[in-house]
């Protein structure tokens, strides 16, 4: 599996934004409401990056170890290394979507001539989303192989 690419999150993020902004405005000019998330919606995606970073605190103690010598360093399991970085992949991706349906909604409440308590929603789940994103990848980060120090760098003379 490849890491995820900064790049791929914005564009999703983009495409994201521009499809809700235009639902929404195209909803809001048939005369119906804009679509707002729940409340549970944020805080369910705020649990998802706890629940993440939570789950990468083995990882986090093996490199802790590997770097002082006098530490014992217990290996974390390759199953569960590998079902982690596929949680933060998928977390990173949802994570950046959501970030561009709330920021499509958000910037459509933003236009309209009242602006209601609805925003806050829009505002909370950007946030989430953002928080989501950015755990995502730095778990990801974290369960990266390291390159091997005995082998020359591409690049560098040997």
């Amino acid at each position: 599996m490849k890491p995820t690419k900064i790049w791929s999150l914005v564009s999703y993020a983009i495409g994201a934004t521009v499809f809700g902004a235009v639902l929404s405005e195209t909803l809001v000019m048939r005369g119906f409401t804009v679509p707002v998330s729940p409340v549970n919606l944020p805080v369910t995606i705020a649990s998802i990056a706890v629940a993440l970073a939570l789950l990468a605190i083995p990882m986090a103690r093996y490199r802790a170890a590997l770097k002082d010598p006098k530490k014992p360093a217990k290996r974390v399991a390759s199953l569960y290394a590998v079902r982690v970085v596929a949680l933060a992949k998928a977390s990173s991706l949802a994570g950046a979507l959501f970030a561009g349906w709330h920021a499509g909604v958000l910037i459509v409440q933003l236009t309209l001539p009242a602006i209601t308590s609805s925003v806050l929603f829009s505002i909370l789940g950007l946030v989430a989303s953002l928080v989501t994103t950015a755990v995502a990848l730095i778990v990801e980060n974290l369960f990266r192989v390291p390159p091997d120090s005995d082998e020359p760098v591409e690049g560098t003379p040997a």
